[in-house]
């Protein structure tokens, strides 16, 4: 039996194989690896780009070019109140440094993600099912934890190790966005990542003045739904996501 990482690398590997087919005309193909090592970009021209030291401001040109991205798939708005919850809780992070972003996403399904250097989206059916302030700050809340963790650009370093020595050299900007948007937006982010976000997502809530409990709430909400929403399917572990949050929350009081 596989085990999860290894699932995982398999899975990140069909991915990239598949790549130059997914992302369409105009984005440039893979070509072999003979220009630099693997685990480096070749990221706008002659720039290479450590993925394991970006700056924030390379991430955050990273995320503009991912919302380009987005934008090409999405109908995307600005909502004063997601900004002023979003930039309450961005204040209150781990990496307030970042210039935060906050989309809303014209889509009834219930769905929230978060890119890069920033960039967090919102649809208007996850907007709609929130009882309340509180519980609209938990989900982006949790999407914050996503980028201060640098989750992406780990799922990034990861889709290199999936194809073994071979490198990513000779792709444009355009196209390591194209590959970054596919992660973050159809690759579920691994049960770990969840808890780490989950437990920052928590402590932004608390600095911020927000009521912890509806973190939980909201995904004990969501779990008793008729059917679950596309928030939880890329979401795993929901129940034990909810003890462990009702956990920490009581060994804080």
């Amino acid at each position: 039996m596989l085990s999860r990482f290894s699932k995982l690398r398999k899975s990140l590997a069909l991915f990239l194989a598949g790549l130059g087919i997914t992302l369409g005309v105009g984005l440039s193909p893979f070509t072999p690896a003979n220009a630099i090592s693997w685990g480096q970009l070749l990221f706008n021209g002659a720039q290479l780009l450590q993925l394991s030291n970006l700056s924030t401001e390379q991430k955050v040109g990273l995320g503009r070019e991912i919302d380009q991205q987005v934008r090409s798939n999405y109908r995307l708005s600005t909502n004063a109140n997601v900004s002023r919850i979003g930039q309450r809780l961005a204040k209150a992070s781990d990496c307030s440094q970042t210039p935060f972003k906050f989309s809303v996403v014209q889509d009834r399904s219930i769905n929230a993600f978060a890119t890069t250097g920033g960039y967090v989206y919102v649809h208007t059916g996850l907007i709609n099912a929130a009882d309340n302030e509180d519980q609209l700050a938990a989900v982006i809340g949790h999407e914050i934890g996503h980028i201060c963790n640098d989750d992406l650009v780990a799922k990034l370093k990861q889709a290199q190790l999936a194809q073994g020595a071979a490198s990513l050299a000779g792709l444009d900007r355009s196209t390591v966005a194209a590959a970054a948007y596919k992660l973050a937006v159809d690759l579920p982010n691994s049960r770990q990542a969840e808890y780490n976000a989950d437990d920052k997502g928590l402590r932004y809530l608390e600095r911020a003045g927000y009521n912890p409990n509806a973190m939980p709430a909201f995904l004990s909400k969501l779990v008793n739904q008729r059917s679950a929403p596309s928030f939880l399917s890329s979401h795993p572990g929901a129940q034990e996501r909810i003890s462990v949050l009702k956990r920490k929350i009581a060994a804080r009081q």
